[in-house]
């Protein structure tokens, strides 16, 4: 089995200290949706779900996430006990995968942050995640999800003949309490072929009380681009409502980073 950041808890919310401007967004997001009911798909260890949960008393909505990884879902409900109670009343952590998973109760607002869908390396796959949240909607409800633009430039590289590899170190985090620090370094290769980046991250963990680790954590990463994904929704029966091209709100540009788009199922 691959030694993947799924795989430690801890270093995967290292990897991320500081990087809330999705957690903003999404959480001022479901404040102007303002739904009763929101599920997450994807919500490892509760990085957006918390917050949502901790918001989620201003219009008296609930919060759902999901996830396959048990560890992660672990790690999510230790953290949700610094929660206060209502907050925590108002939150469930369901193991869950995001293709299949139906409950019943539908729900208002749909969520897939953090480029989650990327994992979904097959259009069967991703039809079925589309139709999970259809599935799981209420009329009216919304699906949102949360992609990263095609950066062309660093895929341009692979390209080459023969291709060009390049290092990059693109994360160095510490922890703000431990002295804990992980370095991230990667490799991307695009292949065109099959609208996939192949990613190679390698990691330097260091901490006070432990020797320091060095792991490798491999991925294949879908790469959506604009129109596949108003495709998507309009395939499963979403009318696109929004394209915003950061975590700002601002719309969808040649320039953006993001690829955000909120899908509206009919209220028929």
């Amino acid at each position: 089995m691959p030694d993947t950041i799924y795989a430690r808890p801890d270093q995967y919310d290292l990897e991320h200290e500081g990087d809330d401007s999705d957690v903003r967004f999404h959480v001022e997001l479901v404040r102007r949706y303002r739904p009763g009911r929101v599920l997450e798909l994807g919500c490892g260890s509760g990085r957006v779900t918390l917050p949502l949960a901790a918001a989620a008393a201003e219009h008296n909505s609930s919060i759902v996430g999901i996830d396959t990884d048990e560890r992660m879902l672990e790690q999510a409900r230790k953290k949700a006990e610094a929660l206060d109670p209502g907050a925590r009343s108002r939150l469930s952590l369901e193991t869950g995968d995001l293709r299949t998973w139906r409950p019943g109760a539908p729900f208002d607002l749909v969520l897939v942050p953090c480029s989650t869908l990327s994992h979904l390396l097959s259009l069967d796959d991703q039809l079925a995640a589309w139709r999970t949240a259809w599935d799981n909607l209420a009329p009216g409800g919304r699906f949102v999800v949360d992609l990263t633009m095609p950066d062309l430039a660093a895929y341009a590289d692979s390209l080459q003949t023969p291709p060009r590899i390049l290092l990059q170190m693109d994360i160095d985090a510490e922890a703000p309490e431990g002295g804990d620090r992980l370095i991230r370094y990667r490799t991307v290769r695009y292949l065109p072929h099959l609208q996939r980046a192949r990613i190679h991250f390698l990691y330097d963990a260091f901490s006070a009380s432990e020797a320091a680790d060095r792991y490798v954590s491999d991925f294949e990463s879908h790469v959506y681009f604009p129109r596949e994904v108003e495709l998507l929704f309009r395939l499963t029966g979403f009318e696109v409502e929004e394209r915003w091209g950061d975590y700002r709100f601002r719309p969808l540009r040649a320039a953006s980073r993001q690829l955000i788009v909120a899908g509206r199922k009919p209220a028929r």
